[in-house]
């Protein structure tokens, strides 16, 4: 092998993350050109709003089963079997629509349904790096799974607006993110030998499976802390970025130009965040990245909601967007290394299931009070929540490893 190559292992994650984020990219570019269409359709921004809830209740639904049917299947073949299934429906929504048969029933039921196969194929997606990689590179692997989402979620949407300029309507974004499917089924076949891995024999029943994965998140210590630390930042930090629209309105001028430069700026800090974590991380490095990410975020949004301009806000929210990352990126990676291997589908289905409710959750909750407090002190005071929840969590794993030393120091004193 020359000198340049890189390892194998590399090679493999690197090459199925470049995959899945073109798929990705095709992905978020459908998901605009259904809410494109369903204005089209209706004109109602309660459909339109319809629409993006019931693809988080199909994605919510399907969860628990997806994390162990993912530890039930071969990685591999259950990527094929639901992107497969999802080529299809989009290769049929854009034969439809080229025909202009769709109505709005239709649109949602097909929204529905991509949802459900999205909701399958997450945790295995999230899974595959991790087993190209050796546990030492897990947090790289993860790292480059994020980069190729960060830059996923800001193609797909710009490729989708220039696709219904270009042709006039929703039929060309459909055939895209069909063809996108096609480059990923070239990736697994080219590393079909590194993801031969059967799958676990299972004793249990299937409902039982799944009881099994929750119990495994409640009594491992490390996974539990993970997950509430996870809790946390979903409800608390995370949020700002589906607020940031509400800021553009109602702090910075109201245009869509401000709306703009900061969801650019966010989406910059979290490549770059993303870029950073590219570099090989243990676990108790990973664990002193998450805490300071973790006041790191709490910081820029409290700089972000006492900005008095957009020039000061700008720079904030890319610090925002950049510790973001690195949270998910940490979190993800911890979440995976401290379970057991036969369960980190469930572990990790789980962990995805936390990461998107949350938020929706969270922001819903925001907003629904910026009638009675200002939006920039609601934000902010969660963000100063999440500051102190961090600052409890260390001190209490100071005390947590002090305990464990305890013993011995008794037993080597004469």
């Amino acid at each position: 092998m020359p000198a340049s190559a890189p390892p194998a292992s590399a090679r493999g994650f690197i090459l199925f993350s470049l995959g899945a984020g073109i798929s990705f990219t095709g992905t978020w570019a459908q998901r605009t050109a259904f809410g494109w269409l369903a204005w089209e359709l209706t004109h109602s921004v309660a459909w339109v709003g319809a629409l993006a809830l019931a693809e988080l209740v199909a994605s919510l639904w399907v969860t628990p089963f997806a994390g162990t049917v993912t530890d039930r299947s071969h990685p591999a073949r259950l990527l094929y079997l639901t992107e497969g299934a999802s080529m299809l429906l989009a290769l049929l929504l854009c034969l439809v629509s080229a025909l202009g048969g769709i109505g709005i029933h239709g649109l949602m039921a097909a929204a529905v349904a991509a949802a459900t196969l999205r909701g399958f194929s997450q945790p295995v997606q999230m899974l595959l790096p991790g087993l190209l990689a050796p546990e030492e590179r897990l947090s790289q692997a993860v790292a480059s799974s994020a980069v190729s989402i960060a830059l996923a979620c800001a193609a797909g949407p710009a490729i989708a607006g220039l696709a219904m300029h270009l042709s006039g309507g929703v039929a060309a974004v459909f055939a895209f993110n069909a063809a996108t499917y096609v480059l990923l089924f070239a990736v697994l076949f080219h590393l079909r030998g590194q993801l031969h891995k059967p799958p676990r024999r299972h004793q249990a029943g299937f409902r039982a499976e799944m009881r099994e994965g929750f119990n495994h998140v409640l009594q491992r210590p490390a996974l539990r802390s993970a997950f509430v630390v996870t809790l946390g930042f979903s409800f608390l930090a995370r949020p700002f970025a589906e607020l940031l629209p509400a800021f553009a309105g109602e702090v910075f001028g109201g245009n869509a130009s401000a709306l703009s430069w900061l969801m650019s700026m966010q989406g910059a800090g979290a490549v770059a965040g993303a870029l950073l974590m590219l570099r090989r991380r243990q676990r108790d490095a990973l664990q002193r990245i998450l805490r300071g990410a973790s006041l790191g975020i709490a910081c820029a949004l409290l700089a972000f909601v006492c900005a008095g301009s957009l020039d000061w806000a700008l720079p904030a929210i890319a610090l925002a967007g950049f510790f973001h990352v690195v949270c998910n990126i940490a979190l993800q990676s911890l979440c995976q290394l401290d379970s057991a291997a036969p369960l980190r589908g469930r572990v990790i289905a789980l962990y995805g299931l936390l990461f998107r409710v949350g938020p929706t959750i969270g922001a819903f909750a925001i907003a629904q009070a910026a009638s009675l407090l200002p939006l920039g002190a609601l934000v902010g005071g969660c963000a100063l929540a999440y500051a102190l929840m961090t600052l409890f969590n260390a001190r209490s794993a100071r005390r947590r490893l002090a305990r464990r030393h305890e013993p011995q120091i008794a037993e080597e004193t004469p």
